[in-house]
């Protein structure tokens, strides 16, 4: 990790230390301060790419950059890496970056999301709901306006401050206004869906489109 990315963990660290109320427990905390560690490279999107993340192509609606359909903020654009799609979850190695895009489209590392589908987690960990630091995952159901099968997922937006919470999935500081030119667009606009499969949890039945920047 270079001195820039080591300065962006230790600030990310801080903050989480300095928030600790919001996510009570010496061991949340602990993990938290991993996964600042584990994923500051990824502000990098080159990075993003060597590591396995890339996006879904157009016209899947995770393709899109995603926004709350009554106004409670944004996601971002998120960036899979299908190789980590399984019955498992691992505090330092989130399924999924999320990407803000500025004016001029470049996009920013705000959120990780950690992600396994219903079928593989429940397969795996029966009778039981997956949580991290200290919290359960969501639940969404399908069918979905993400075109995917059943799954549990966790926000954590530890890149950038989200007065909703930590773990909250939309953020209002986040927005999608800068998708077009980042050379997307925004669910706001969107007009078609691919459906996206798992096979057995472990890759999308799509391509992954890797990062080129």
């Amino acid at each position: 990790m270079n001195r820039y990315l080591a300065r962006i963990a230790t600030a990310a660290i801080a903050s989480i230390l300095l928030g600790s109320a919001l996510v009570g427990g010496v061991s949340a905390r602990s993990d938290l301060s991993r996964l600042a560690a584990a994923t500051a490279r990824y502000h990098s999107l080159g990075q993003a790419s060597r590591a396995g993340y890339g996006q879904p192509p157009a016209p899947a609606p995770l393709h899109e950059c995603i926004s709350s359909f009554n106004g409670t903020g944004s996601m971002g654009f998120h960036f899979i890496n299908g190789g980590l799609l399984d019955g498992n979850v691992d505090p330092t190695k989130p399924e999924v970056l999320v990407y803000e895009p500025d004016a001029k489209g470049k996009l920013h590392l705000v959120a990780l999301e950690f992600v396994t589908f219903q079928a593989d987690w429940d397969a795996a960990h029966p009778g039981t709901t997956p949580s991290l630091f200290g919290e359960d995952f969501m639940f969404t159901p399908a069918p979905n306006r993400y075109a995917i099968p059943a799954f549990y997922s966790l926000h954590v937006w530890l890149w950038k401050s989200n007065p909703s919470g930590l773990f909250m999935p939309f953020n209002p500081n986040v927005s999608c206004d800068g998708a077009v030119a980042a050379g997307g667009s925004s669910t706001a606009s969107l007009a078609a869906a691919a459906q996206l499969a798992a096979a057995r949890g472990v890759k999308l039945d799509c391509d992954v489109r890797r990062a080129t920047a």
